[in-house]
């Protein structure tokens, strides 16, 4: 992976986790019964991000391919 891929992806993993960590500081602040009922509607969107997040992560722990270099 080059240089500016990794640095593209390394960038999206980090928003991602900044706007989940935001999210769920805010669901924090809300009465528990509102809370719920927003994360009934968006936790599972919630869940994808979270997935997407280690996906482009996993891309980034994985050791270089033989072209790599």
């Amino acid at each position: 992976m080059d240089a500016q891929t990794r640095q593209e992806i390394e960038t999206a993993v980090q928003a991602v986790d900044d706007a989940l960590t935001g999210l769920v500081g805010f669901l924090m602040t809300l009465r528990p019964t509102l809370r719920n009922e927003i994360l009934q509607i968006c936790g599972r969107h919630m869940e994808r991000a979270r997935e997407a997040k280690d996906r482009l992560q996993s891309l980034l722990d994985a050791p270089p391919g033989p072209d790599a270099g």
